[in-house]
């Protein structure tokens, strides 16, 4: 029997005062029993074994993900455990960006890179620990997949509500007495007016939601991530479920939009939908050079040769081509060229 209802898992030197304890104390105002370390754990109790006993004993579990999240051993270790825990069972892990950006998570870039570098620095020559970190890279990643909520440092206090709601705790019966609904979730096919493909970094917080209330105001049903992908869930097959049932497509190209790989993969499924059909893309370049874009010189230039770097086998080099194409094909399309978010609109033909 399950002995918590959630785990939360964070970097205490940078989270337990504020983030953390502000999320802890929400979870216990709505019933539900959480475990934290300083909480949770008895005087002179064996901290690893304890924590380990936590995690087998809850049903959900809440990462934040830092900056410092991944120099913390104690944290990785805890990562690997919570993973296992969700693979082998009906767990659902829930991660929480906190001031960092997922896809630096995903890649492992960043200050995460640099962690994971001086963990492979001081533990080299010991092939059992090394294998060990791997597990750590693999568990970061496979939590960084998964559908979270991405937040700053000085706004986490407007997330904590939504956080906390029953609906994200829905996939597991309660140990506390808290009505949560039944274990079998039935996803029912959704279909769209239109698909948004954005870059998160540049976008979310100003053009993005702007454009995504334009278009509520104009009464287009547009699919949105943060509303329509259940948090803990995998975020890419999720995203082509989307693009599959959409009617029309807008991509938002930003300065950083190429780095991204979610935004590429999304963009190369985007011109495959519409190899067979009579859907339609608008293109709209979001503070940067159109020309830059379809020549695919400077900053996409750059994230292209990074790609490349990074991506050396046969068929990584083949999808890398097809990212490069699609770029292409969809940049070269009818546009909108808009410097700040006063200039946004829609074309009539896209109103239809």
């Amino acid at each position: 029997m399950a002995k918590y209802d959630a785990f939360l898992s964070f970097r205490g030197s940078e989270t337990r005062h504020h983030i953390a304890a502000s999320l802890y104390k929400a979870l216990l105002r709505e019933g539900v029993h959480a475990f934290t370390d300083d909480q949770s754990l008895n005087r002179g109790e064996q901290i690893q074994p304890a924590l380990f006993n936590a995690i087998e004993g809850s049903r959900v579990f809440y990462v934040v993900i830092s900056k410092g999240y991944a120099s913390s051993i104690w944290c990785l270790q805890e990562l690997a455990r919570i993973c296992y825990c969700v693979e082998t069972s009906a767990r659902r892990v829930l991660p929480i960006f906190y001031d960092v950006d997922p896809s630096e998570v995903r890649k492992q870039i960043g200050c995460f890179g640099k962690a994971f570098a001086k963990h492979e620095e001081r533990l080299r020559g010991d092939k059992e620990t090394m294998e060990e970190v791997q597990r750590w890279r693999e568990a970061l990643t496979r939590v960084a997949n998964r559908s979270g909520w991405v937040i700053g440092n000085e706004s986490y206090c407007v997330h904590i509500p939504e956080m906390v709601r029953k609906k994200h705790l829905s996939l597991l019966p309660s140990t506390s007495g808290i009505a949560l609904a039944s274990s079998t979730i039935m996803h029912a096919i959704r279909t769209y007016d239109v698909f948004v493909s954005f870059r998160g970094l540049d976008t979310r917080n100003n053009f993005a939601a702007l454009l995504l209330q334009a278009l509520h105001r104009n009464g287009i049903d547009a699919f949105n991530d943060n509303v329509h992908v259940m948090k803990g869930e995998f975020i890419e097959s999720e995203l082509y479920k989307a693009i599959d049932g959409s009617r029309n497509f807008i991509v938002v190209f930003s300065r950083n939009y190429a780095s991204s790989t979610w935004c590429l993969r999304e963009l190369a499924w985007i011109c495959k939908n519409i190899e067979t059909s009579t859907r339609r893309i608008l293109p709209i370049f979001y503070v940067v050079d159109p020309l830059k874009v379809q020549k695919q010189s400077g900053c996409y230039e750059k994230a292209f040769m990074d790609h490349e770097e990074r991506f050396r086998g046969a068929k990584e080099r083949e999808q890398v081509w097809r990212w490069r194409k699609a770029l292409k094909q969809v940049s070269h399309l009818p546009c909108l060229h808009i410097q700040n978010e006063s200039m946004l609109f829609f074309p009539s033909w896209f109103l239809r």
